[in-house]
């Protein structure tokens, strides 16, 4: 058994972080569970604070207490969680990591890495500080916020027109638009892209779009009219629209609100929420 939720960062990282994800195992560590992961686009530093995590997409995937950082992915794949694991998922928005650590995102391999491997400077006493209150979640939201305003801060990081346009993107995936307002070709956008997000402009389309659909499914659950949604997002017909959401989630539209429990990131999406800070 699982508790997942995502809360919306502090205001001051709106333009930088997506969502803090929490899943935390209600257990004792004697059972693993098989947690269905849907693809977000984003690259995450990854806090586990206790339990065990292997991811099977990963090389290298498990994952006890420590500090880790994967790139994104376009599949959904399988996590095996012991049912004690604590997890937080800070979820960068794209371009965000390539700028925030200057470390080209297309270069990363599909693995797990320790934010030592790739000679990340974080302050040593923030697991700890974590660790030390995980189970108030208003003064882990509030250490996250405090760490993550600070560094970025520090970091002299500010949003530009590249930002606004990549987050843009990911959050209504008008491919048509992104295009028109940039000053490069077809050929160099794609390439920047790739090295600042790790993704292709139609990848980071297809999730923007994907998670409008997801928010769409939160909303009205078995009440959703899926031709309805497909012609909303601009789908060429229903068929399309079913391909696509069967190869982010290895499920049909309709057999996900059947099983929409096994995916603990729409159950975090469904549990979406601010704290005071």
């Amino acid at each position: 058994m699982f508790k997942s939720m995502m809360l919306i960062p502090h205001e001051k990282l709106k333009d930088w972080i997506k969502v803090f994800w929490f899943l935390e195992g209600l257990g004792k560590g004697n059972l693993i569970g098989c947690q269905k992961i849907i693809p977000d686009g984003c690259a995450t530093v990854f806090i586990v604070l206790d339990g065990e995590i292997n991811f099977s997409i990963y090389e290298n995937g498990k994952m006890t207490r420590g500090i880790y950082v994967h790139p994104p992915v376009m599949n959904s794949y399988l996590s095996y969680i012991s049912d004690n694991s604590y997890f937080i998922d800070i979820q960068l928005n794209p371009s965000v990591f390539h700028r925030l650590f200057n470390i080209p995102v297309d270069e990363l391999k599909h693995t797990m890495y320790t934010i030592e491997e790739l000679s990340i400077n974080f302050d040593s006493s923030f697991l700890e500080r974590i660790y030390k209150c995980k189970d108030d979640k208003v003064k882990v939201y509030n250490e996250l916020n405090d760490f993550l305003i600070d560094l970025f801060y520090k970091s002299d990081f500010h949003k530009n027109d590249s930002i606004c346009s990549i987050n843009k993107l990911y959050k209504d995936g008008d491919l048509d638009a992104f295009f028109k307002c940039q000053n490069l070709s077809v050929r160099q956008i794609e390439r920047n892209l790739k090295k600042t997000t790790g993704l292709t402009p139609k990848s980071l389309s297809r999730i923007g779009r994907f998670y409008s659909i997801l928010d769409y499914i939160k909303f009205r659950e078995h009440n959703t009219e899926f031709k309805e949604l497909a012609k909303e997002q601009n789908f060429s017909n229903h068929s399309h629209f079913i391909r696509e959401f069967k190869s982010l989630t290895q499920a049909t539209p309709e057999s996900f609100l059947n099983i929409n429990s096994e995916f603990p990131q729409y159950q975090g999406l469904c549990n979406l929420r601010q704290l005071k800070y």
